[in-house]
């Protein structure tokens, strides 16, 4: 993941890509909901998932560098949200019983 954000801070950079900077993440929100979509659509196929998950991912990292270039979120903050187990609290509440 810190392999992808960096890339993506990268692309975001003034001397990276004239597209991915100019993007916000009112600009992105078409691209997250149909990556979205798609990946539900891909529910049952492993593969196909597989590769739509990593389209969501994309647009999430994207999304999380536009908030920390803009103060939002500060890296310290999402290592905040983790508990002890080093696990996201998202994840903990979700896992549910052992």
């Amino acid at each position: 993941m810190q392999d992808l954000l960096s890339t993506m801070r990268r692309l975001r950079a003034p001397d990276g890509c004239p597209w991915d900077r100019e993007q916000t993440h009112e600009s992105l929100r078409p691209y997250l909901l149909e990556e979205a979509a798609e990946a539900v659509d891909a529910v049952g196929d492993d593969a196909e998932l597989c590769t739509e998950l990593g389209d969501v991912l994309l647009q999430v990292a994207f999304h999380a560098v536009i908030a920390e270039e803009r103060g939002l979120w500060l890296r310290r903050d999402r290592a905040e949200h983790r508990g002890e187990d080093g696990a996201p609290s998202s994840a903990r509440v979700r896992s549910g019983p052992g």
